[in-house]
């Protein structure tokens, strides 16, 4: 079985709250030229799965993938945010909460894990508007066993683990690619912070939090 993770946009089916996305935020991020079609890069995934201004080197899922990733768990950056409460989503202890987590890097703590995983960059947790992505795992294997993931407390622990030995930096947001916005060519300044929220000093560049971003 293909570990590699797959761009597609889901409705939610488990327990977290409802997810957010940027274009609602900032409509200027449906707006950008589209991206080149598969055939000059095969790479991209359908332009047709949004947010289309995201293209990352992950492959489109098929349908039957579509179908069986409702019942992935989903995992925020914000479940390991050492910035955060219990209660404004942080679902690991202290010592095992990172700053700045993003999900382009739970994507590879979950590969690493050897999970069939789903990214999901336009998705975002209502009280993380700032920090847009959302990761989706199976826990099972492909005939419906149990994999080697107790439960979902075990997953956020090793992807805990991962994330501490893999620290964010100021150069993380550069991982994910993103059509018809070029690298910035200077270091990107912290987001201005609206007075009462809570966010992160490291984003991914499509955050509706950057100037630009989006």
């Amino acid at each position: 079985m293909s570990h590699h993770a797959r761009i597609e946009e889901l409705s939610d089916t488990d327990s977290d709250p409802p997810e957010q996305d940027p274009s609602d935020l900032i409509p200027q991020l449906t707006q950008r030229q589209p991206p080149p079609s598969s055939s000059q890069n095969p790479t991209l995934f359908n332009p047709q799965n949004l947010p289309e201004q995201l293209n990352p080197q992950f492959r489109a899922p098929s349908a039957a993938d579509t179908e069986r990733h409702k019942s992935y768990a989903c995992i925020y950056p914000v479940y390991f945010d050492a910035s955060r409460t219990k209660a404004e989503g942080r679902r690991v202890g202290m010592k095992k909460a990172v700053q700045n987590p993003l999900a382009r890097e739970i994507v590879d703590a979950c590969q690493g894990l050897g999970l069939d995983t789903v990214f999901e960059p336009g998705k975002m947790h209502p009280k993380d508007w700032a920090n847009p992505g959302r990761v989706r795992v199976g826990l099972k294997d492909r005939r419906g066993g149990a994999a080697r993931i107790k439960n979902k407390h075990h997953l956020y622990n090793l992807i805990s683990s991962h994330l501490l030995a893999h620290p964010t930096t100021a150069d993380s947001p550069l991982r994910l690619r993103i059509q018809g916005m070029p690298p910035p060519k200077e270091p990107i300044p912290p987001p201005a912070v609206p007075r009462g929220w809570k966010i992160g000093s490291i984003l991914p560049l499509h955050s509706p939090a950057l100037s630009g971003g989006g």
